[in-house]
């Protein structure tokens, strides 16, 4: 039906996408601080850069292959799951040049910075998802208010 083919589009589902991976990162970085205090816990991460590629990589693919669906493969870190959601499975940070002297590689200011810049990603992906529903709401009422 042509509703599910403007639901289901390739853009709406990158959005979708970003979004979950965004809000697997986001609990990531909220355990990493939860264990800021815990002796010999290394922080872990969730790469962005790492799931911008493989999410560039899946649109090609179903661009070329002419698939509606989205899918992350080819990388170890980041797939889709049967469901379509990300499955996502963090890395270990190695220790910058020396462990603190609990054990730990846990730096605070950088963790606060990545919990910033992740809280613009999500929200930026959820701004662009609510405004391509609106736009399919308002199409739907033939009118703008």
């Amino acid at each position: 039906m042509w509703i599910d083919r403007l639901l289901e589009s390739r853009t709406t589902q990158a959005t979708a996408l970003a979004a979950q991976f965004a809000e697997q990162r986001h609990k990531l970085l909220a355990q990493n601080l939860a264990n800021i205090d815990t002796p010999d816990y290394h922080t872990r991460q969730l790469d962005p850069g790492a799931f911008q590629r493989s999410l560039h990589e899946a649109l090609d693919e179903a661009q070329t292959t002419r698939t509606r669906r989205l899918k992350l493969r080819g990388n170890r870190q980041f797939q889709t799951g049967p469901d379509g959601r990300v499955q996502a499975r963090p890395s270990v940070n190695p220790a910058p040049n020396v462990l603190f002297h609990d054990g730990t590689n846990t730096r605070l200011e950088q963790i606060l910075a990545d919990v910033a810049g992740n809280s613009l990603s999500y929200e930026m992906s959820m701004n662009l998802l609510r405004g391509r529903f609106e736009n399919l709401m308002t199409a739907i009422r033939g009118r703008t208010t």
